[in-house]
């Protein structure tokens, strides 16, 4: 089971993404959001710190099946593994992979939340209903 954690400038805020693949190629994905950009410290303290439930996050967010990449042979010249090395650290470093993980979770969260606030609201309506027929039944004791 390989993992990657990549920290990233998305524009506004500074994010870390873990990117977790299993054996059958699956991705599963958790962000970190840090804000102002993270010192190396900072970052050794926050993996030190919250390492193990950024994995519990990943682990629970849903399996996403990476595209199929083919693994390109070694290159042997340090000046093209320079350049490869610069070339990876300009790419966007979130695989669409990782996206998809995140958004199938923020949608999970989306749906679930629906749902809590339609049985809030159903229930919010059943004891105003049932106060209704109490202060009716109040009002007609007397019968």
């Amino acid at each position: 089971m390989a993992s990657a954690f990549t920290v990233f400038f998305d524009g506004s805020l500074w994010m870390g993404v873990l990117e977790v693949t299993d054996d059958s190629g699956a991705v599963r994905a958790a962000r970190h959001v840090f804000g102002a950009e993270p010192s190396d410290a900072e970052l050794w303290e926050f993996i030190a710190t919250y390492a193990n439930s950024l994995f519990d996050r990943a682990f629970a967010a849903p399996a996403v099946e990476a595209s199929e990449r083919r693994p390109r042979a070694a290159a042997r010249n340090p000046k093209r593994l320079a350049r490869q090395a610069a070339r990876e650290q300009r790419r966007l470093p979130a695989s669409t992979a990782s996206q998809r993980a995140l958004a199938l979770a923020r949608e999970k969260r989306a749906s679930e939340r629906i749902v809590r606030r339609r049985a809030d609201k159903d229930a919010r309506a059943r004891i105003r209903r049932e106060a209704r027929i109490a202060k009716r039944k109040a009002k007609h004791r007397g019968r």
